[in-house]
């Protein structure tokens, strides 16, 4: 017959004690449950590992021949045991992680806060349209992602994290470049640009909001199509568009930014799982409390 592994801790206490009471309260049980232990170990491996007398406690040869083999399982398993706890804790494992461009400076403020927070947490990142990452979260390919103006799809939700103050985004050379501000509703005559449907369904959606609310529908390029078709729309001169100073294309060369009033702003979110069982890793419940932290009063 083998040894039970979960009698091998009694085991290594009493010999590093050679004390029944004192391994007894080492190991927070009564003096006769650790003899019973003891006892089934040795009837287990079919031979006594220690002399008892009225007054001292001895390993036997057996029994101290066992000893090293013992204590390094009973290391080892406490180490699997902290290694579990760490990933329960969300201190360990990966993540992985959908960035949206129109999130970008606030995902660098989070992944900096996470990294020493979980700095054993390997984040696996992809940046890509909110539309396409709402759609790998929804699948399972992500765990999460910070989205800009993330239309609702079935599987997921969306966290409003902050709103963003709306800036436009003109071509260094349009007639509006060395404006400071400008009233959105000075804006009824300019055409707007927009994003791939499919990628930023959402993003364009609240463009057309924010005019309709300043009096006005927006004149926009029919089909905008490709990753990159808002900001060549917009450094072409041809075309204004609405964005945030946080957005990565709020950088791109040749583009100025002007403020707007009156203050508008575009939503960030966090993209999670409907399913409360789909990717609900610990690590990915750590992140969304530390971008949840750093946005604390700044949604909506």
């Amino acid at each position: 017959m083998t040894s039970d592994p979960r009698l091998l801790r009694p085991f290594v206490a009493l010999a590093d004690e050679l004390h029944f009471g004192r391994a007894a309260e080492r190991l927070h049980v009564t003096q006769p449950a650790l003899s019973q232990q003891i006892a089934r170990l040795e009837r287990q491996l079919g031979v006594p590992l220690f002399a008892r007398t009225r007054t001292r406690v001895e390993l036997t040869e057996a029994g101290a021949a066992m000893l090293p083999s013992a204590r390094a399982a009973v290391e080892a398993a406490v180490a699997a045991d902290e290694i579990a706890r760490s990933h329960a804790r969300g201190e360990g494992g990966e993540l992985w992680l959908g960035l949206s461009p129109g999130a970008h400076y606030l995902a660098q403020a989070v992944l900096a806060e996470f990294a020493k927070r979980r700095p054993k947490v390997r984040v696996r990142a992809s940046q890509d349209s909110s539309g396409a990452l709402a759609e790998q979260v929804a699948t399972g390919r992500l765990e999460l992602a910070l989205g800009f103006c993330t239309e609702p799809l079935e599987g997921i939700v969306c966290e409003r994290l902050r709103d963003e103050p709306a800036v436009l985004a003109v071509a260094a050379g349009h007639a509006l470049a060395r404006r400071a501000a400008v009233d959105l509703g000075e804006l009824a005559g300019e055409t707007f640009a927009l994003v791939d449907a499919r990628d930023g369904a959402g993003y364009n959606r609240a463009v057309v909001a924010l005019c309709e609310a300043a009096g006005f529908a927006p004149r926009t390029l029919r089909d905008p199509h490709g990753p990159m078709a808002w900001e060549t729309a917009v450094r072409s001169g041809h075309c204004v568009g609405p964005t945030t100073r946080s957005a990565a294309p709020s950088t791109a060369r040749g583009v100025r930014l002007i403020e707007l009033t009156p203050q508008a702003s575009f939503r960030i979110d966090l993209v999670h799982p409907a399913a409360p069982e789909t990717a609900r890793r610990p690590a990915a419940r750590a992140f969304a409390e530390v971008a949840r932290e750093l946005t604390a009063g700044a949604a909506a």
